[in-house]
């Protein structure tokens, strides 16, 4: 038998850095000031974070783009009920924490680099310099995107 799929958690402001801080009992991330053509906000699905338009009516808000993805969450809140999971739970593999590791580590001392080198700053190019060491270690962890672990992985 396989084990069973980890629940995904919801999508924290954290791993969206454009989205607004949400309340705890909102899952659904809203991109303040997004909005398309129609004037619709633009939301994240709770499941992949895809953004999709909140579309106007009745009826309760849509939380998730498919319902592909609202059949994954509703199985995996499921499971993480079956084996004493709670909502904020999430199981990821070793590889994936130790990466997000090494990043957050190469970010703060690029940060306690640049802290350092303006201090010292004499011109233009001191400031520019700098920044572009803080990107070049900025950028990675900005590409880093911790999926929780299925059966498969």
């Amino acid at each position: 038998m396989r084990p069973p799929a980890a629940p995904r958690p919801p999508l924290p402001s954290a791993r969206v850095p454009e989205a607004t801080d949400t309340s705890p009992s909102s899952d659904t991330t809203e991109t303040p000031g997004t909005t398309d053509a129609s004037s619709e906000v633009v939301l994240r699905c709770r499941w992949c974070g895809r953004r999709f338009d909140r579309r106007p009516g009745p009826g309760r808000p849509k939380e998730f783009c498919r319902q592909g993805c609202r059949q994954q969450a509703h199985m995996a809140r499921k499971l993480a009920d079956a084996y004493g999971l709670g909502p904020g739970d999430v199981i990821v593999g070793r590889e994936s924490l130790e990466q997000l590791q090494g990043a957050l580590y190469c970010l703060q001392a690029a940060i306690e680099d640049v802290d350092r080198d303006l201090a010292e700053a004499r011109t233009k190019g001191d400031l520019e310099d700098a920044l572009r060491w803080l990107l070049d270690n900025a950028r990675p962890l900005a590409g880093v995107w911790i999926e929780p672990r299925t059966s498969d992985g």
